[in-house]
């Protein structure tokens, strides 16, 4: 996949340089922000590439589970993508606890980072992780009150890092709790613990 490293005092200066380099207009790229200190250094990608690359790596992984399936590919910026695959069979794609979807996601993150580390991609089958996040969002919030009111910690069930780290951003800003995890291997758990004793 082809690239370009650009620097720039700005990011708007960053991203007029490489435009006028690959000779594209700003819709028909997308960009990560290596740096953004004295100098800001882009990396800029050509938007069709990447969104076909990702797709030819879902659509391989998906096919082998089920006949049909919509995949919408979404740029979220610096460098994020969000990929919603909509079929009939959500339940297969989906799995037992979402486990299928997991492997989906590593899968495809994998095949991805082979062309470039710095892309991320998350994949999402009918809106499940999307709902899944905002369930989880909410149950963060209300174990620190909980936390808040007892003084005892609350200890979350054993989930992979990507959704550990909702919990840690939800919460971020709560000077009154602390988040940390505990566990070892992929799955840990995520403890919601007062910041000081009662």
């Amino acid at each position: 996949m082809d690239t370009l490293i650009v620097e720039g005092k700005s990011i708007e200066e960053a991203l007029s340089i490489g435009l006028e380099k690959l000779s594209l207009t700003k819709d028909e790229i997308d960009y990560k922000i290596l740096e953004n200190k004295n100098v800001v250094k882009l990396k800029i990608y050509k938007r069709s590439e990447v969104e076909r690359l990702i797709k030819e790596a879902v659509k391989d992984f998906v096919e082998k589970l089920i006949e049909k399936a919509d995949i919408v590919i979404i740029s979220k910026g610096n460098g994020t993508y969000v990929v919603n695959i909509i079929s009939k069979e959500d339940a297969v794609l989906i799995g037992k606890k979402g486990k299928t979807l997991e492997a989906i996601q590593h899968i495809v993150s994998r095949i991805i980072h082979k062309y470039d580390k710095d892309i991320e991609v998350n994949v999402d089958v009918s809106g499940y992780r999307e709902k899944k996040e905002h369930l989880l969002r909410q149950k963060a919030i209300a174990f620190a009150e909980e936390v808040k009111r007892s003084g005892n910690p609350v200890i979350f069930e054993e989930m992979p890092a990507y959704l550990r780290r909702i919990i840690h951003i939800t919460l971020k800003n709560d000077k009154a709790v602390r988040t940390y995890t505990i566990g070892e291997g992929e799955l840990k758990k995520v403890v919601i613990a007062p910041t000081s004793k009662k």
